[in-house]
């Protein structure tokens, strides 16, 4: 049964291999599935299967999935396979199934992680996003809904995802600039990205891991923007000292004064006896 003007719904069998557990999320590319192939090569395995169907979502899943193809690396989410139904101007895009989900719900679910922990998720995506900065990408969405986890044993491997904001670095022009408000570089306000704009992200990202926001929350949203585009942000307390120097280091509102690639920072956290 195929209905694309309603999501699928539990139970529904979708290109007459996946059947559908339920609904992961929804974005504005289209909808995310829990899945379990029932024949064919994916027979008894667990996926998530990402559904566009308007102009939009297949544009922004298309670059997505023509990227993650070229892309193998433990921490950032897999690829299985995409069809494109040109009839129905459907794309269907297969990925590895992140069962803890995104790391925005898992932080605010526990109020915030401990030190130790933050520090892991860190270092996972770092080493995720040294691989993109390796190969010449920019992310340019760094953000905690943009993070997965997975049961690998007793412990929580961290996945870097979403990808449709990609950049190819010296590609990017003004126009391009895109991102969450509370993660963005204050230069990428000014039509600038670098790598070390990712950094900049991850800061925040590493900020609110701990602290259950982003360095630049206010209630007032033009007020948050200010703040977002000058860096003003309120030094990160009950944290060590190391801690403290890293963040204050990820968010230097100079981006020639950040870590230059996830390279470096990698480095700086081993140096550092921080993972």
């Amino acid at each position: 049964m195929e209905n694309t003007d309603t999501p699928f719904k539990e139970g529904d069998l979708i290109l007459g291999y996946y059947r559908v557990l339920g609904i992961i999320g929804r974005g504005d590319f289209g909808v995310v599935y829990k899945v379990r192939g029932v024949k064919g090569r994916y027979k008894g395995k667990l996926l998530a299967l990402k559904v566009a169907s308007n102009p939009y979502g297949v544009e922004y899943l298309w670059k997505e999935a023509q990227t993650l193809i070229l892309l193998n690396h433990p921490n950032i989410i897999s690829l299985q396979s995409y069809l494109y139904k040109k009839d129905r101007g459907e794309l269907y895009v297969l990925y590895e199934l992140m069962d803890v989900g995104d790391l925005k719900d898992y932080v605010l679910n526990k109020g915030g992680l401990e030190e130790k922990e933050a520090l892991k998720v860190l270092w996972n995506v770092t080493s995720g996003l040294a691989f993109l900065h390796s190969r010449g990408y920019i992310h340019s969405d760094i953000k905690p809904e943009n993070v997965f986890g997975k049961k690998v044993l007793r412990s929580i491997v961290w996945k870097l995802g979403d990808f449709g904001l990609l950049k190819i670095r010296g590609s990017v022009s003004i126009l391009d600039v895109k991102g969450t408000l509370g993660y963005i570089a204050p230069e990428v306000f000014r039509g600038e990205i670098h790598r070390s704009s990712d950094i900049f992200s991850l800061g925040c990202l590493f900020y609110f891991t701990l602290f259950c926001r982003d360095p630049f929350h206010a209630e007032d949203r033009k007020e948050k923007l200010r703040r977002n585009k000058e860096g003003i942000y309120t030094p990160p307390e009950g944290v060590s000292e190391k801690s403290r120097r890293l963040i204050e280091r990820m968010l230097e509102k100079d981006y020639r004064r950040r870590f230059r690639t996830a390279q470096e920072l990698k480095e700086y956290l081993i140096a550092e006896g921080l993972v």
